[in-house]
């Protein structure tokens, strides 16, 4: 069993958050790359200690999690979400790959935001014996060898826009310099009016939406880091001025870039 590489993202205040908890992440066996991105287990012991309320920026894919209230999938998430840690306790979870799931849902993706849904009503789960076979497996491997087990019953065909909408979606994510649709049309040799098609089916949020997204973890990442001041990170991550760049912090965070960076001293 592999340990993803990828960058740790959506975790608001990483480093100080990291003394809360543990987070481990597994890359899914061949068999299952086209439906999961990986595997992500956390707990935490906190007993006499305070309660942690651990935050996060939105998630355009959708997760199922696994915890002593029950397996839930959760369907993409518009805004920052928090979860209260307290005493001793553990989430499992999988975080599918982006779109996959848009025609298993019960409601069109787009109006599927921000819900959650009973696992079992969407996978047709044992959803007790997934719950029991997960968080009381004697190690990580364990309980992700369960979950592959249970996932690979699922039958997912991915067409060709499926694909496409990650493709897109990549782009956005690694390319600071798309501060557009317009322009990820032009680099896509996709209309505009065709991607926002597709993201509305496949994401339920506009390609807008996602370009603002990473954007503020960029913009996160360097607060984390105390790179830039804010007027710095406006420039450098290509915003009009200021005004934007606060507007972005206040829309997904319901803070300033100023108030982030204090909480981070």
């Amino acid at each position: 069993m592999k340990s993803s590489d990828k960058k740790v993202s959506g975790v608001l205040h990483q480093t100080r958050s990291a003394e809360n908890f543990q987070l481990r992440r597994y890359q899914p066996e061949p068999a299952l790359a086209d439906l999961v991105e990986q595997f992500w287990l956390v707990d935490w012991d906190l007993r006499g200690q305070p309660t942690h309320n651990q935050q996060n920026l939105p998630d355009p894919n959708m997760h199922l999690v696994i915890s002593k209230q029950g397996a839930k999938v959760m369907g993409p998430v518009s805004k920052k979400y928090r979860y209260t840690m307290q005493g001793q306790g553990k989430i499992i979870g999988v975080k599918f790959n982006l779109g996959v799931l848009a025609k298993q849902l019960p409601c069109p993706l787009d109006t599927a935001m921000d819900l959650e849904f009973e696992a079992a009503d969407i996978f047709k789960f044992d959803q007790q014996r997934l719950i029991e076979n997960t968080l009381l497996a004697k190690n990580d491997e364990a309980a992700v060898t369960h979950l592959s087990h249970a996932l690979q019953r699922i039958t997912i065909q991915l067409d060709p826009a499926t694909v496409t909408v990650q493709s897109l979606a990549e782009q956005i994510k690694n390319n600071s310099d798309i501060t557009r649709v317009e322009m990820l049309a032009e680099l896509s040799q996709h209309s505009v009016r065709n991607i926002q098609r597709m993201f509305k089916t496949y994401v339920g949020l506009s390609p807008k939406w996602l370009i603002r997204k990473y954007r503020l973890h960029h913009a996160l990442e360097m607060l984390e880091n105390k790179q830039f001041s804010v007027a710095e990170l406006a420039a450098n991550l290509d915003y009009a001025d200021q005004s934007h760049l606060i507007r972005d912090f206040n829309e997904f965070l319901n803070v300033t870039p100023k108030q982030y960076a204090s909480e981070i001293e």
